[in-house]
């Protein structure tokens, strides 16, 4: 009965392993690796908002890399309302990937880009 029981055991371990590895890889389970700077680091709204402006080339050039891509000013501290960020929203793997790729190869806003998915 002892073995038995271990078997079972190894069994339902082993399908919880597998399930959750799909779910990983089918993007059902999300791990952010995108973060921004703690909110005390951050520039106030109005500087993140003339950041962008200034570069708003490359924030059409990130809308067009996808139909789902946003590019804001996001306030992403509910304490402190006034710290910003330019934020862009994306709805897919690929989204996220080609903003990432095209900001890793450009100089930016001037201020933190946080990518987030809707």
């Amino acid at each position: 009965m002892k073995s038995a029981s271990k078997i079972i055991i190894g069994v339902v371990v082993g399908l919880l392993l597998v399930v959750g590895a799909v779910a990983f890889l089918n993007g059902w389970v999300t791990v952010s690796r995108d973060t921004h700077p703690p909110c005390d680091q951050l520039p106030n709204v109005a500087e993140a908002t003339a950041a962008l402006a200034r570069h708003r080339d490359l924030a059409e050039e990130i809308k067009a890399l996808g139909d789902g891509i946003t590019v804001e000013v996001g306030k992403p501290c509910p304490d402190d309302q006034n710290r910003g960020l330019v934020m862009v929203s994306y709805g897919s793997r690929s989204e996220h990937d080609a903003s990432s790729d095209l900001l890793s190869r450009r100089d930016g806003f001037g201020v933190p880009v946080h990518l987030v998915k809707r």
